[in-house]
């Protein structure tokens, strides 16, 4: 599992120096398509506790549950709405400035990590799990863009010619609630 560490904001005007510095919680964009997408992101819940997130998903019946969705049409392969999603995610991170993108896929994460680059944000990318032996269209146009780009499947890493990082699977943790011990997660502190 991926640990989120809060950010310290430091005052370079005190002379005492940050002696205890109070965390602030990171504004976390999660962007991802329905279906083993979402579910994928949904088993990530716990590392974003303590933080403030919201989603940015296709529009579908298991996404309109979601607590602060934003939920645009599904864009496939069609320009058109890749352009207007691009349009759409300006204004959705103009209104709610997030820190870090985290992304699951599938396409919908392109736009997220582009735009988001105009606002500063970090990202991360979490190949799909059903990614085992191919890279995937989205995670080949990505490893470029992202801070961070994790595989869950280690005999993809050299697909990724030393751009991707592996720390086990969303897999390996659902089999750890079973009773097997889970592969170590790796830290990541945008």
């Amino acid at each position: 599992m991926i640990s989120l560490r809060p950010t310290y904001p430091t005052d370079p005007t005190d002379p005492t120096g940050p002696t205890h510095p109070t965390p602030r919680p990171l504004k976390i964009c999660l962007a991802c398509s329905h279906g083993g997408h979402l579910t994928e992101m949904l088993q990530l819940q716990q590392a974003f506790e303590g933080h403030d997130t919201f989603y940015f998903c296709y529009d579908a019946e298991t996404t309109r549950v979601l607590p602060r969705a934003y939920l645009v049409p599904n864009m496939a392969r069609n320009p058109i709405e890749f352009l207007k999603n691009l349009f759409r995610l300006i204004r959705i991170f103009w209104k709610e400035r997030p820190d870090l993108i985290v992304s699951t896929g599938a396409e919908i994460a392109i736009p997220a990590v582009l735009i988001g680059k105009l606002f500063r944000a970090r990202s991360i990318y979490i190949e799909c799990g059903a990614q085992v032996a191919h890279p995937s269209g989205t995670g080949r146009i990505l490893c470029r863009f992202v801070d961070a780009f994790f595989v869950q499947w280690p005999e993809l890493l050299d697909a990724y010619g030393g751009r991707a990082q592996f720390a086990g699977s969303l897999i390996d943790e659902m089999r750890a609630g079973e009773g097997e011990a889970p592969a170590e997660p790796g830290d990541v502190t945008p």
